[in-house]
């Protein structure tokens, strides 16, 4: 009967131990999470689109994340004057779209831009806006 009892309790601190490393996320996703600078969703409830931003490149990636008939739009607009530096939009769950400054789709460095998400279908064109200010 002991043996069993130092068995149990040689069971559950092996347990307890291996919990953190189970629970703890690996390397690769911590990287792949914090990669991005800005990050920012359509306003409706459960969110249909997603736009993320990274300075070093001008990487800006546009998705779909929602099955809802909806298609996702970004409009990148200078602050002072209003004019947009580039839109995109996507649709289909799970697709997206890339820009970057290799790709033609340059930003001026150190400078503030609008990124203007938004949602549109065929009897809306503009639906669930939220924007940022985010620097090149």
């Amino acid at each position: 009967m002991k043996f069993r009892k130092t068995l149990s309790a040689f069971a559950v601190v092996i347990a307890a131990a291996g919990a953190p490393l189970l629970a703890a996320p690996s390397a690769g996703a911590a990287t792949t999470a914090n990669w991005w600078d800005e990050q920012m969703h359509t306003d409706d409830g459960d969110p249909g689109g997603r736009v993320r931003f990274k300075a070093d490149g001008d990487k800006v990636e546009l998705c779909d994340i929602e099955a809802d008939g909806w298609k996702v739009n970004l409009t990148i607009i200078v602050p002072g004057t209003h004019s947009p530096v580039d839109k995109m939009s996507v649709g289909g769950t799970g697709n997206c779209v890339t820009h970057t400054a290799s790709n033609g789709h340059n930003l001026k460095e150190n400078e503030d831009y609008i990124f203007r998400i938004y949602l549109s279908n065929a009897n809306n064109s503009y639906a669930y806006p939220d924007e940022s200010i985010w620097q090149a």
